[in-house]
């Protein structure tokens, strides 16, 4: 792999499983839409190469977090429907309108705005609404007096379309996960007793999708099961879903330090034996967590773990090798995924499996296998990319 990029630290990405996993979802909800959500650069996966990944294996409908995101992948050649489940800022309506993103609506004075932005450009909108049904984050009140609004502001709308009605389950236990999805029925009942009829309902993600699937409806939006982050609960049902990424770095020095000696900053850890420590180019500032330090962590050499020695630095981080002799200068290091599971990982951290990978920065290069091969290398600091189809 040196010839195609340096290898420092770098994230390898299975294009293979990503559309494995896209399929198992198709096979969860046969009769819904798939919408895959690559919200949060594809939850550390470079958004754009695996939305084309996707695109190939036949998704048309994606969804991510901000317009920008929606940008990103319409500037890239991404085509279907992109749907901008959050807010979208007035500044950047027109943008969205001129791009033919799919809007969210979590208010009346949004449809307003939309509307306004879209008369302007004489152009027509495609918009969801979104329902707050116990969530408590974004979306309408449910309730009578605000179905009556939303139809009274759409009897004003020429150029909105008003395509869909939505919301996000809080997955606090079923009782409220039903009293959820009733909230969103009846809401769509009250809407369609004032005329506004949407058939496009969706309250099910990833988790949603294996855990309710009479509550498939129209679509599923699947973002974490794309990415090999098994819902839990789901261990006894016979479906695969495969980790799609490892982060990597290699080892930059090996060094000996004595009993009594100092490792990184601080003094947190105090050797009380001869060690011999190995240097990592990896640090917080490439997503590996600082709460990971003095001990909490592990990495994996030669397919044996090492602790993480001291506090990880922005750029670098510490492990003992003592017990792998083996262990040099140049070796390849796995910090998450591989020989080191997603769920592991998180329990040493204290946090869940889509923060995990999600927190994974630019500054690791993105390796793309596909095919059994490396077919596309991805420097997000340098805006290179290379393909080897």
């Amino acid at each position: 792999m040196n010839d195609l990029f340096v290898k420092r630290t770098w994230i390898d990405i299975d294009l293979d499983k990503l559309v494995a996993n896209y399929r198992t979802a198709l096979d969860l909800a046969p009769t819904a839409l798939v919408t895959c959500v690559i919200k949060s650069n594809a939850y550390g996966h470079g958004a754009v190469r695996v939305a084309q990944a996707l695109q190939q294996a036949g998704c048309e409908s994606f969804a991510v977090s901000c317009i920008r995101e929606a940008l990103e992948l319409r500037r890239h050649g991404v085509t279907g429907e992109i749907l901008v489940m959050g807010l979208t800022e007035k500044p950047m309506l027109e943008d969205a309108i001129g791009a033919d993103i799919t809007l969210t609506a979590g208010s009346v004075q949004d449809l307003l705005d939309m509307e306004a932005a879209a008369a302007a450009q004489q152009k027509q909108v495609k918009v969801q609404l979104k329902v707050d049904t116990g969530f408590h984050r974004l979306g309408i009140a449910c309730c009578e007096a605000m179905a009556d609004a939303v139809a009274e502001a759409v009897k004003t709308l020429r150029y909105v379309q008003l395509q869909g009605l939505f919301s996000h389950l809080g997955l606090v236990n079923q009782q409220r996960d039903e009293e959820q999805h009733t909230n969103l029925m009846q809401m769509q009942q009250w809407l369609a007793a004032r005329g506004v009829v949407l058939e496009d309902v969706h309250i099910c993600d990833s988790i949603g999708l294996v855990r309710y699937p009479d509550w498939h409806h129209s679509r599923v939006r699947v973002g974490a099961l794309l990415f090999g982050v098994r819902p839990y609960r789901s261990e006894h049902m016979p479906f695969e879903d495969h980790e799609t990424l490892v982060f990597r770095t290699t080892i930059s020095r090996i060094h000996e330090a004595k009993a009594g000696e100092v490792v990184g900053y601080g003094d947190d850890m105090v050797l009380d034996y001869d060690a011999r420590i190995a240097t990592l180019c990896v640090g917080y500032g490439d997503g590996y967590p600082r709460c990971l330090s003095n001990g909490h962590g592990k990495v994996a050499i030669h397919g044996k773990l090492a602790q993480v020695v001291g506090l990880v630095c922005m750029d670098q981080m510490m492990v003992d090798v003592t017990h792998i002799p083996e262990a040099q200068v140049g070796d390849t290091v796995d910090l998450l995924g591989g020989d080191i599971p997603y769920m592991t990982y998180a329990d040493w951290a204290h946090t869940n499996r889509n923060e995990a990978i999600s927190i994974l920065s630019r500054r690791p290069v993105r390796v793309y296998h596909q095919n059994g091969r490396i077919a596309t290398v991805l420097d997000d600091l340098l805006g290179e990319r290379r393909d080897f189809e």
